[in-house]
């Protein structure tokens, strides 16, 4: 049974989230392979199954899944709700696996699949934690609030009702109130990975009432680690002598592609630039004849992602809104020195206050410029942050210690079920 569990000690414990490959690293298919090496018993159901592990099996598979699904897309976006129609979440008490779990783990469920609603009838049958990893469990229907306070006493009259996930019509107080009962009649314990997102989660009347665990995310080291620049930008087709810049571009507006390229547009310096991306391609028309580039896409394989951070010489993450920052605690583990914009969860990943990262205010594209001509041009200063960045990553971030904080919070709170 792997590292020496005892038969009372082992744990069975049920992960729920939307898929079972992308984004495995926080969706809780990592974290059943985790458990299962320290000799419990785990497993991932899912909407969308796309491997072939035996570790992970669908909700509710039975024939034509997939259309009830889009009819109740269908419907749920004429009445602009959310996450309330899904009958597959109402399998779950009849699920064999849900019955021999010692606990649930929910993960992502906001994501069409999954109706709040099922979440009081399951809680109550099993002791359940929540992972949120995002602000849409706190408000009417934004992923992220912005500069909107509304999600503290009820929403209704939205400024931001196209963003993720968008509404035709403003039922944002409805779907607040949806919220706030179904809290209410749950048992549930909620997760978060950081500070930012706890003291979201304190000032919410919809979660006030819960109790509210911070565990950050951990990155495994046996992938994550510094590498050989030169042969990893050899292995990408990067010249050695280039500066790479390296960052993710996708068109979701609180990600803050366009104040990179409003950088990079007016960089100047004497040192050879590529840039080299992630997620999605054909995005950066603006500078593409001025810099080399390398474009990888949506990469799955960690090992890639791993060579990577290796070939970058600096990491770009300035979200406008970010709960966590899987990719800063990743570029941290590989020793790489990371930008950031304040006002998100972003500069505590980075632990700024120790010099793990580079700070800028949100939404100064001249002091983000500065920042990174600085870092372009200061070959020292890009190994001192990048080495005390690595330091941080070991001391807060090993997975090994977010499994076992995981591990002893199930203890907890499977415990506390049984008074």
């Amino acid at each position: 049974m792997g590292r020496g569990v005892r038969m009372t000690d082992r744990l069975n414990i049920l992960q729920v989230n939307v898929i079972d490959s992308i984004g495995n690293r926080f969706n809780g298919a990592d974290l059943v392979h985790h458990l299962k090496a320290r000799g419990h018993e785990a497993h991932l159901l899912v909407m969308d199954k796309r491997t072939d592990s035996s570790d992970s099996s669908p909700i509710l598979n039975v024939k034509g899944r997939w259309r009830i699904k889009r009819l109740v897309d269908r419907i749920e976006a004429k009445l602009s709700v959310q996450s309330l129609l899904y009958p597959f979440s109402f399998a779950l008490p009849f699920e064999r696996r849900l019955r021999e779990a010692d606990l649930v783990h929910f993960h992502l469920i906001q994501n069409g699949y999954f109706s709040l609603l099922a979440l009081p009838f399951v809680t109550w049958l099993k002791p359940a934690i929540w992972t949120v990893h995002d602000s849409w469990a706190l408000t009417g229907h934004c992923v992220y609030p912005y500069d909107c306070t509304r999600w503290k006493t009820g929403c209704g009259n939205c400024p931001y009702l196209a963003t993720t996930f968008p509404m035709r019509k403003d039922r944002t107080a409805f779907m607040w109130q949806a919220k706030r009962l179904t809290y209410r009649a749950s048992r549930i314990e909620l997760v978060v990975a950081s500070e930012f997102m706890l003291n979201m989660a304190r000032q919410s009347p919809l979660v006030s009432h819960l109790r509210v665990h911070k565990i950050p995310f951990g990155v495994d080291f046996g992938v994550f680690a510094p590498r050989d620049s030169r042969a990893c930008k050899k292995a990408l087709g990067i010249p050695d002598e280039s500066i790479v810049i390296a960052f993710r571009s996708t068109a979701y507006e609180f990600k803050g592609l366009r104040h990179i390229v409003a950088c990079l547009e007016r960089l100047e310096t004497t040192r050879p630039i590529t840039l080299l991306t992630f997620n999605e391609k054909g995005l950066l028309t603006a500078v593409a004849g001025r810099y080399p580039m390398v474009e990888l896409g949506w990469v799955q394989d960690e090992r890639l992602m791993s060579q990577a951070y290796g070939a970058a010489d600096l990491f770009l993450m300035p979200s406008v809104q970010e709960a966590f920052g899987m990719m800063a605690m990743e570029a941290m583990a590989c020793g790489k020195p990371v930008i950031v914009f304040d006002g998100t969860a972003l500069p505590e990943v980075v632990h700024a206050e120790e010099g793990g990262g580079v700070v800028v205010p949100q939404g100064d594209t001249d002091a983000l410029l500065a920042a990174i001509r600085r870092l372009v041009e200061n070959d020292e200063e890009r190994r001192r942050i990048g080495e005390q960045a690595l330091a941080i990553a070991r001391r807060e971030y090993d997975v090994n210690l977010h499994i076992e904080r995981m591990i002893a919070l199930y203890r907890e709170v499977i415990a506390r079920r049984r008074i």
